[in-house]
């Protein structure tokens, strides 16, 4: 989940208040578990995807090659014994002097995309693999339902050529389609299977050569469960997206989106948040084939590594319960610390949900001392402030007000407001009010703004006001004028305005934001999840508190 930080800020203690302690009815939860369902998680996609991509067996042996279906069934074409593999796409591949791959030229070997293949074909892997392994370099390839044997990994078609003058063979060059894939043995030019499903089908692996015991295989420093996928979208570098049971997600998820130290009843919180979260988003990524990333953008998921037994045990103990509103499954977003409110979902994004309803939290109060930077400061001056909106289009000359011009029910920030020195004014509403300035999180005041927290003397009656806003100065002809809390107002002898600005316009003047909490304040606060864990809240009790009306239950 999201985590905003930005520069500046300035450490010192900021005094927060929560009202009265409340302790928690804690009763017993029955739960019931439905079959988890299997999920597709994006692990390098986009940008990020790769060129080649390696596996290697942490529990189990050897792989099982083939396709998913539209299922989400997998149908096996093919296998190996091999414990490191690496999957390549079909394009001239060099090994690198670390025995890793690249797509730039080296002089350490190649698997290159021209090959000869065999006139014959076969109905099944294992003829084709015994006549294969008939051959130097020979290895079987399932190209559009067809299993073929094919020769050789050749850079160019000419060196194809010249191969299969020497070596005699019955054979034609060959290649593959833009959306084909080659194993290797990892770190060797050695094809043990070729694979192209055209469009419509992308190579699968299995871990494990049967389901005798449940697989772990490394890939990319982590150990994850389940199957691999990779596919060339439009003829690119390989997505590649993790296969697995929703419960075995969740145990990839849970350490890294909360410690494994933390109270069960906190992690099984946790737990319900993150499956649910995943069922209500499994679209999010629908453009690149899978449901649901790796990173913040959805949730972190790095596979088994951090997993405890008391991780786990939060998922198994709530396996398949979802956080559900009107029946339908929530989108449990959650955060680190809402400094003392959350936050109503309109508040800070656009949609009104029945469940993300802000609430006052006094369960932080007992943690705000363990948090890293729980209260925090950022100073801006004006010049900063008029740089930041210049940068982003908005055209200003000095800034010399910035204050909060509306707050929430919850006490937390709806909207800012900019004033410059020609009268001009940008507001900043929702979650802009939190990410234009990259602040911590949505709860905050502004001091140094003529608009909050100041004292302004009426006439000589000793009444005073704490904001400008909304405030008029009226001559003598009874023509009205703004204030602003940058300028000084007099009414002289003939009745006109007398503005003395007093220096406050200077660019060096000095806002000083101090806020509490870390997120977007929407949802569950984890660390308040915490801190009503350890007063013996229960993780339904927690769950019903930050989302407003729900059940838990199976759907």
């Amino acid at each position: 989940m999201e985590q905003i930080m930005k520069k500046k800020f300035v450490h010192f203690a900021v005094l927060f208040v929560v009202s009265a302690l409340l302790t928690c009815a804690c009763g017993t939860f029955a739960s019931a578990a439905e079959d988890s369902s299997l999920l597709r998680v994006g692990l390098y996609y986009g940008d990020s995807a790769l060129s080649t991509a390696n596996l290697e067996n942490s529990v189990g042996s050897g792989y099982r090659l083939g396709y998913f279906d539209s299922d989400l069934s997998f149908v096996q074409l093919g296998y190996t014994t091999e414990t490191k593999i690496s999957v390549l796409k079909t394009q001239n591949i060099y090994l690198a002097s670390d025995l890793t791959y690249t797509t730039e030229a080296t002089s350490n070997g190649a698997v290159g995309c021209y090959h000869l293949q065999l006139p014959d074909t076969y109905t099944d892997f294992d003829s084709c693999k015994e006549a294969a392994d008939e051959l130097s370099g020979g290895f079987p390839a399932w190209i559009s339902g067809t299993y073929y044997v094919r020769v050789g990994a050749y850079t160019t078609n000419a060196e194809a050529t010249a191969a299969q003058a020497a070596l005699g063979l019955d054979s034609s060059v060959t290649w593959t389609s833009s959306y084909a894939v080659s194993v290797t043995k990892t770190g060797t030019t050695t094809i043990l299977f070729q694979f192209d499903g055209g469009e419509d089908d992308s190579l699968g692996i299995e871990p494990g050569l049967d389901d005798s015991q449940k697989t772990k295989t490394w890939f990319k420093g982590y150990k994850y469960y389940g199957s691999f996928r990779y596919q060339r979208i439009s003829g690119g570098n390989l997505t590649v997206v993790n296969i697995i049971d929703m419960e075995d997600y969740i145990k990839g998820i849970l350490p890294y989106e909360m410690s494994s130290s933390w109270p069960l009843e906190a992690l099984k919180a946790q737990a319900v948040c993150a499956r649910s979260y995943a069922l209500s988003n499994g679209t999010k990524h629908s453009k690149y084939n899978f449901d649901v990333c790796n990173s913040t953008d959805c949730q972190v998921y790095r596979g088994t590594n951090l997993s405890t037994d008391e991780t786990d045990q939060a998922v198994d103990e709530t396996e398949g319960l979802l956080a559900l509103y009107g029946g339908q499954v929530c989108n449990t977003v959650y955060y680190s610390c809402n400094g003392g409110a959350s936050e109503s979902s309109e508040n800070v994004w656009s949609t009104s949900y029945g469940y993300l309803k802000g609430v006052t939290d006094p369960y932080e109060a007992d943690i705000a001392s363990k948090v890293s930077q729980y209260n925090w400061t950022v100073t801006y001056t004006a010049d900063e402030l008029k740089t930041e909106l210049n940068d982003a289009g908005y055209q200003c000359s000095t800034i010399v007000d910035f204050y909060v011009s509306k707050f929430t029910d919850t006490g937390n920030v709806y909207s800012i407001t900019f004033l410059d020195s020609n009268g001009k004014t940008w507001t900043f509403s929702k979650q802009s009010a939190r990410t234009f300035l990259g602040l911590r999180s949505q709860r905050y005041t502004i001091a140094g703004s003529g608009q909050s927290g100041g004292t302004y003397y009426v006439d000589q009656s000793g009444d005073t006001l704490s904001s400008l806003q909304g405030v008029y100065a009226i001559d003598g002809s009874g023509d009205t004028s703004a204030l602003s809390g940058s300028s000084f107002y007099a009414i002289t002898g003939s009745g006109t305005t007398a503005v003395d600005s007093g220096g406050s316009s200077s660019g060096s003047t000095a806002f000083t934001i101090s806020g509490s909490g870390w997120g977007h304040n929407v949802g569950m606060s984890q660390w308040g999840a915490y801190a009503m864990a350890n007063r013996g809240c229960t993780y339904d009790e927690i769950l019903k508190f930050y989302y407003t009306g729900i059940t838990i239950g199976t759907k």
